[in-house]
């Protein structure tokens, strides 16, 4: 069964949405993932700086 040019592209504009929506949602989490864990280190440094004065 051929499709209609209209349907042929519907498909290709969705899926390609679908992909970068994926892809940008990959990318925000893995940066928040990573901003995450070096704010931690971050801290522990500055945990540690701070008792280490304290000696």
């Amino acid at each position: 069964m051929a499709q209609s040019p209209i349907d042929s592209f519907a498909r290709f504009f969705f899926g390609f949405t679908l992909l970068i929506s994926i892809s940008f949602g990959v990318t925000f989490a893995v940066q928040k993932y990573a901003s995450g864990q070096s704010a931690q280190e971050q801290q522990a440094a500055a945990a540690a700086q701070m008792l280490e004065q304290l000696k």
